[in-house]
């Protein structure tokens, strides 16, 4: 007999209940923030051990540490150590990406100025 507190959730199930990607939800349970157990190749989680995850996490106002969050206007970030990060879209292709990450890495340069710079030849364009 299944008490409703005792409900069993599947990854997919949980994505859904939490309202993100089975990748975000996957990532929470690997870095061993999200309890739950493998059951053979699959992963199960109680629902109310979920509940009492995401209440312990944020409280009132849901400010879990290290969660990518999104804000009122649809932007995402997350707040680790009392500090907030932006999360930042970069108008530029995979390959772009690694072509500025080989270029630092061989110019012996940091790769946050090469996108900055990346960045303002593309707001001036």
């Amino acid at each position: 007999m299944t008490m409703s507190g005792d409900e069993v959730l599947t990854l997919e199930e949980l994505a859904a209940y939490l309202k993100v990607s089975e990748t975000t939800a996957y990532a929470l349970v690997r870095s061993g923030e999200l309890p739950g157990r493998k059951v053979g190749r699959e992963w199960r989680f109680l629902k109310a051990r979920v509940v009492a995850w995401l209440m312990a996490a944020g409280g009132d106002d849901m400010q879990a540490n290290g969660v990518v969050q999104r804000d009122e206007l649809g932007g995402e970030y997350k707040v680790e150590g009392g500090q907030e990060y932006v999360a930042l879209w970069l108008p530029m292709t995979r390959e772009e990406k690694a072509a500025q990450i080989a270029r630092a890495e061989r110019e012996g340069v940091s790769v946050s100025a090469l996108v900055a710079d990346y960045l303002r030849d593309w707001a001036k364009a």
